[in-house]
């Protein structure tokens, strides 16, 4: 390529200039992120209004929840797909706990029944090996969802949770009232900040 680019500079230069602007527009930052494996998640600190979720389709939605999660320090991973056994994101929590989130992209007049709850609570232990779950939507639950749930070990998070959570920047687990005991050890324990957390 050097000998190339000594003997032909003017070629050399035209080809470079097209693959830096072919890696400038979408396709190319999207094969350059296939390549490195980067997330299509955004970096650092995010907020999202309840407008822009509502036009998101329901994989972009399960997206900007796990980004969502990992800006309150968690570990999430997107797993969400055909099969997934009701796991949008799985998540290793500050203390050490599996937790399985559902998303739900729905309408804001739109409510999940119980027939969800009853998926997620045949699923989230025993083929996810998880403490809790928590379903995510951007409409509402019926009054046998919100019933049953809690009786589950399943935490519910309306759109006004969810406009609490991701628009106005307030914790998840605090929303939730969900006790996070590791990260009161880590604040205390030396060094305790560089131990990886893992999904595995």
């Amino acid at each position: 390529m050097w000998r190339a680019a000594e003997q032909w500079p003017a070629p050399a230069g035209v080809a470079l200039t097209a693959v830096a602007v072919g890696l400038g527009v979408k396709p190319g930052r999207l094969a350059v992120q296939r390549w490195t494996g980067r997330s299509a998640l955004p970096a650092g600190p995010v907020r999202y209004s309840l407008a822009h979720l509502d036009a998101l389709d329901p994989r972009a939605f399960e997206l900007a929840v796990c980004a969502l999660l990992r800006r309150d320090g968690l570990t999430a991973e997107h797993v969400g797909k055909a099969g997934d056994k009701g796991a949008d994101v799985l998540v290793v929590d500050r203390s050490r706990r599996r937790v399985v989130v559902q998303c739900k992209r729905l309408r804001p007049d739109r409510r999940v029944g119980d027939q969800d709850v009853q998926r997620v609570n045949g699923t989230y232990r025993h083929d996810h090996g998880a403490q809790f779950a928590v379903i995510v939507t951007t409409g509402g639950f019926t009054a046998a969802a919100r019933a049953s749930g809690p009786r589950y070990g399943i935490r519910l998070v309306d759109r006004d949770a969810l406009e609490r959570w991701a628009d106005l920047g307030e914790p998840l687990y605090r929303i939730l009232r969900v006790p996070d005991e590791g990260a009161q050890r880590r604040r205390w324990a030396p060094g305790s900040w560089r131990r990886a957390r893992t999904l595995g």
